[in-house]
């Protein structure tokens, strides 16, 4: 977990403190099917997001899925863009980060999707729980 305190005060911004913290052994415990269990991009206070790997972008949604560094830079861009919207609005110095477009989903992945759907389609009348979360 990374913080850090911004001063607006001055022309741009610059870091003023930064903290990171490290949690030896530490896991997401996010697997196929907690996708609804995953905390939002947005949250209903304006100037707090989250970001990560195992947020829930919305319409912000990236192709890159799972649990990866990928997807977690890509919601720090998503989530940045967010407070900009939300915060500073539509001034000169206030351009977006753009976020590129990848491609889709290999067959495999498409196929093991797919497979994951069928099986807790299967499970859920029967009361199951999902054999993938814990």
């Amino acid at each position: 977990m990374a913080i850090r305190r911004m001063d607006r005060s001055q022309q741009g911004a610059k870091v003023v403190d930064s903290y990171v913290q490290r949690y030896a052994g530490a896991v997401t415990w996010f697997s196929p099917g907690s996708y609804n269990s995953r905390p939002p991009l947005q949250t209903s206070i304006s100037n707090l997001v989250c970001a990560g790997d195992w947020v829930r972008m919305g319409d912000r949604e990236h192709g890159a899925k799972g649990l990866c560094q990928e997807r977690a830079y890509v919601s720090g861009l998503e989530a940045a863009n967010a407070l900009l919207e939300n915060t500073i609005g539509t001034g000169k110095n206030s351009r977006p980060h753009p976020v590129i477009a990848i491609r889709e989903d290999e067959m495999q992945v498409q196929l093991g999707r797919e497979i994951n759907k069928n099986i807790m389609d299967a499970l859920q009348p029967l009361g199951l729980a999902s054999p993938w979360v814990r």
